[in-house]
């Protein structure tokens, strides 16, 4: 190794000396960029020239990793000394792909990405990230978004919402039954916001009828009626935000992961998209489009019941009933003409079906 000269020491002491600078008033993900090393005042009268042995000094023990900064300015970047010896042990070969698969932090890498970087033959390659993936310093992962695509990332790292697909996935599938506990849990919480429950008046809960011989009688409304409600008025202020949404779901226990208001505010857009909410205020709070009664009775129905009622709201209408709300030839139907409707066979197979009507 070259002697630093009478500066102070040689250059492997002044790297380390630097390096121990780095670690410790900097984040470890911290960009260095020249006059940031400088700076630390552990190269003498700011040697540029030694300044750059120091680094190569780094770069080679692992303990740098060299980037392309802004503007194509040289920059350095730490590696921790537990990478750095796991990186000591690798092949050139090895260490070309962990840094690739490195740089791509928690979202991952295509494996054919991979290939395009480094240029490695594909047995290359293939050898590289098994013997990698043996020494648990990589780890395939599933993306959600491209399924077909084995992804690599390193293994201590957890992948990002953009990969798993976020608390609405599980092992890389769509949780249905999750989606739906958690929505109902929001639509219910949200309509006990939106509506308020009208207290039943003497008037309405006592009402005197005349029974067969003339006399009176007081009936009683049941308690088990339905209640009644109504809508808070315009100005009201007490509908729900994302915030307190995010924290109801969260302290009630229906979820085994805790769910960030990203989360939530996905499944808000689909309640809006089901007609089941309205946002107010640019979505700053949300309100509801259903009682509470209601909501409970809605999601109390099983699932052919709901789809069976969802068919009879798309199909009792005017216009997909009457023949000509799905006729075939509806652009050539004009009076007199060869299709019209004064011989139009649908109308009499339609009435047919319809039977006697009374007025």
């Amino acid at each position: 190794m070259a002697s630093a000269g009478s500066s102070g020491g040689s250059v492997t002491e002044l790297a380390s000396r630097l390096y121990d600078a780095c670690l410790s008033n900097f984040p470890i993900d911290h960009l260095f960029y020249q006059q940031d090393l400088l700076g630390l005042n552990i190269i003498p009268k700011n040697d540029l020239p030694l300044l750059l042995q120091c680094t190569q000094s780094l770069v080679d023990q692992k303990l740098l990793r060299l980037l392309q900064g802004k503007n194509d300015r040289l920059a350095w970047k730490l590696i921790p000394r537990e990478d750095a010896e796991k990186l000591q042990n690798l092949s050139p070969d090895e260490s070309l792909v962990y840094n690739v698969i490195h740089s791509t932090g928690r979202s991952g890498i295509w494996v054919r990405a991979i290939q395009n970087r480094t240029n490695l033959h594909k047995s290359i390659l293939d050898r590289c990230l098994k013997s990698l993936e043996g020494k648990n310093y990589i780890k395939s992962v599933h993306n959600v978004k491209f399924p077909s695509r084995k992804m690599y990332m390193l293994a201590g790292l957890a992948p990002s919402e953009d990969v798993t697909g976020g608390a609405w996935f599980t092992d890389g599938v769509l949780d249905e039954n999750f989606i739906g506990v958690v929505s109902g849990f929001i639509e219910f919480s949200v309509s006990k916001k939106s509506w308020y429950e009208v207290p039943a008046s003497d008037k309405s809960r006592h009402k005197r009828l005349k029974t067969a011989d003339g006399s009176a009688a007081t009936t009683v409304k049941k308690e088990g009626s339905q209640k009644e409600y109504l809508p808070y008025p315009p100005g009201y202020t007490g509908y729900p935000t994302i915030a307190m949404l995010t924290a109801a779901v969260n302290q009630s226990g229906i979820t085994p992961v805790r769910l960030g208001e990203e989360s939530v505010t996905q499944l808000l857009e689909m309640l809006c998209y089901d007609n089941k909410l309205v946002a107010l205020n640019n979505g700053e709070y949300y309100k509801s489009l259903k009682n509470p009664e209601e909501v409970k009775a809605r999601q109390a129905r099983k699932p052919d019941e709901e789809l069976a009622a969802a068919d009879d709201r798309l199909v009792r209408n005017g216009m997909t009933e009457v023949p000509c709300g799905n006729c075939p030839v509806f652009n050539l139907c004009v009076p007199g003409g060869a299709v019209s409707p004064e011989n139009c066979e649908y109308f009499e197979t339609w009435i047919h079906e319809l039977g006697p009507l009374s007025f």
